[in-house]
């Protein structure tokens, strides 16, 4: 057993080699699948009428050491077992974004941070050394001359009183110490920093502003924000919905493949939109709405796309007003609370960044980062826009490229006909659940209607409960048992298959590419099917059980 405890990798894989992933995830997610059958198999009716109290009681105890054991290894995957890529949890890729992107979101907005960032690099003796000489202008997402940037270098450092220039040199100092040459070397043709003014308003004025990178009692503050907010929400879940639930959602979030790569590790706070999104679903299901809607008005302004999660509670609030004509307090008050804090953190981020340019600023960019899509992107959308091409998943519009044919621009009605086939339904079934139930279906609309990056599907949290909540029903259980199959399938799609790499159609993974992506997104969407048919199946049951109309 102690060999087992201190047994850890000698090395962490390289996260872009076909090594990448931990056997314990499969297996993990294994067991967990194992647990729900179990569980979907003592709670059914057929077995509970055979079973005795006791012997049920004594299965149940069982699955749930057995989920706890696999609790505690799913912890210690998700943190790499301690060997971490580069010799630190502190994730410095990341966290130069988010941290300096926020201090400093007053000097360079959302256009000027590489820029910025450039200029202070060379008056520290230039390390940023691009095997290109290449950096992208956050304003148009192109890429630019390394040369023709550092001209400008008096424009950036005019942006800026004395004072916070020399901070501000100290701190890119600091981060391009920490981060290996090659690696230094490519950070500034990523994307920038996507924060919204709401984020850069709170997380800027209240913390980085004030939290000195340098200094480690500092460093560790911001970085425990996120680990924190992750038991917080774990601990909500066993309140509002019992033990075996929390634990399920250790181990998701220790072993999906989506949730394994470093963008959510060793950062600063960017699980909040998930973990808010999954805390206001306990709190509803407790009763506490105000709290919840506040927590959801963060998650809106944190990440904006939570807020398709209010669809379900919207309908039922609007469905309760026209058969009973009665307004639902409860739902109101969540809706008002929510309303209330997004209005307020708004106004306060437009009077400390002196008027609403910063939002108009902030909308420009993330408009242009996702107008044509990315290979990382998940959604409804990833699924509409491709087609196969030679055999491969493709986006239509790079297929257009490279057939040399003009991409179309305009929504396929195809694609209007699959929305409206998913959404009129799931929108018609709403009626059949309860208020935490209506809010955790929201992820529904979350995939129909957005499309964001892998990393913000920390989100799958959220219908995770909504099937880990009743396992004796085996709809909720085929959900929840799919949901721990998709992420270990996720791995398979990355670095492919050892028994399929022999076969007649070699198949080695498609790593980071687009294909990963489709299929992920395919395979959620399945959840997604299964979520509009529990919802479907309750509405049915409702309508069978309506009393007859009694004619005079």
């Amino acid at each position: 057993m102690n060999s087992l405890l201190a047994w850890r990798p000698t090395e962490l894989p390289d996260s872009w080699a076909p090594t990448h992933g931990w056997i314990s995830s499969y297996a993990l997610a294994v067991i967990a699948i194992a647990v729900i059958a179990g569980y979907a198999v003592v709670e059914s009716r057929v077995v509970v009428r055979r079973l005795s109290a006791g012997t049920a009681r004594f299965v149940q105890r069982a699955l749930l050491v057995v989920l706890g054991l696999a609790a505690l290894l799913a912890v210690a995957t998700y943190v790499d077992f301690g060997v971490f890529r580069y010799g630190s949890y502190l994730n410095e890729w990341d966290f130069y974004h988010y941290y300096m992107g926020s201090k400093y979101a007053k000097e360079v907005g959302y256009t000027n941070l590489y820029g910025a960032t450039l200029a202070a690099d060379r008056e520290a003796g230039l390390r940023y050394q691009h095997p290109r000489g290449e950096i992208r202008n956050l304003a148009t997402a192109e890429i630019r001359d390394v040369a023709f940037v550092a001209a400008e270098a008096n424009r950036y450092r005019g942006r800026f009183r004395e004072a916070r220039w020399r901070e501000f040199v100290a701190d890119i100092t600091w981060f391009k110490m920490q981060l290996p040459e090659k690696r230094w070397s490519l950070i500034l043709v990523d994307h920038g920093y996507n924060g919204t003014p709401a984020w850069s308003f709170v997380v800027g004025g209240l913390c980085t502003r004030h939290l000195a990178i340098q200094n480690p009692i500092s460093r560790w503050l911001m970085l425990l924000l996120d680990p924190l907010l992750l038991v917080g929400a774990i601990i909500a879940v066993a309140w509002a919905f019992g033990p075996r639930a929390a634990l399920l959602t250790v181990v998701f979030v220790g072993t999906h493949y989506l949730l394994s790569w470093g963008h959510l590790k060793g950062a600063l706070l960017r699980t909040d939109f998930a973990m808010c999104s999954l805390l206001a679903v306990c709190l509803v299901k407790k009763g506490r709405y105000k709290i919840a809607g506040a927590l959801l008005g963060w998650a809106i302004l944190s990440r904006v796309f939570p807020a398709f999660l209010l669809l379900g509670p919207a309908v039922l609030l609007g469905h309760g007003c026209w058969r009973t004509r009665r307004f639902d307090r409860q739902l109101g008050s969540l809706f008002l609370a929510a309303g209330a804090i997004i209005v307020l953190v708004g106004l306060g981020s437009c009077a400390y960044f002196g008027g609403f340019g910063i939002w108009r600023e902030w909308s420009e960019k993330i408009t242009l980062h996702y107008a044509g899509g990315s290979d990382w992107d998940l959604g409804f959308r990833t699924i509409a826009e491709s087609s196969f091409f030679h055999g491969r998943p493709m986006r239509d519009a790079v297929i257009a490229m490279a057939t040399g044919q003009t991409a179309a621009s305009t929504v396929h009605p195809l694609e209007i006909a699959a929305i409206l086939l998913l959404a009129l339904p799931a929108l018609t079934f709403v009626r059949a659940l309860e208020h935490h139930e209506a809010l955790a279906y929201g992820f529904v609309f979350v995939f129909l209607f957005s499309n964001t990056s892998y990393y913000y599907y920390l989100i799958l949290c959220v219908p995770l409960v909504f099937f880990a909540s009743d396992l004796g029903k085996l709809g909720n259980a085929l959900g929840a048992a799919f949901m721990f199959f998709t992420g270990c399938l996720g791995y398979v799609l990355f670095s492919g298959w050892e028994p399929l790499r022999q076969s007649w159609v070699p198949f080695r993974g498609w790593h980071q590419t687009f294909p990963t992506y489709y299929f992920l997104s395919c395979l959620i969407a399945v959840t997604a099917v299964q979520m509009i048919a529990l919802a479907g199946a309750r509405a049915r049951n409702l309508e069978r059980n309506k009393p007859p109309v009694q004619r005079s």
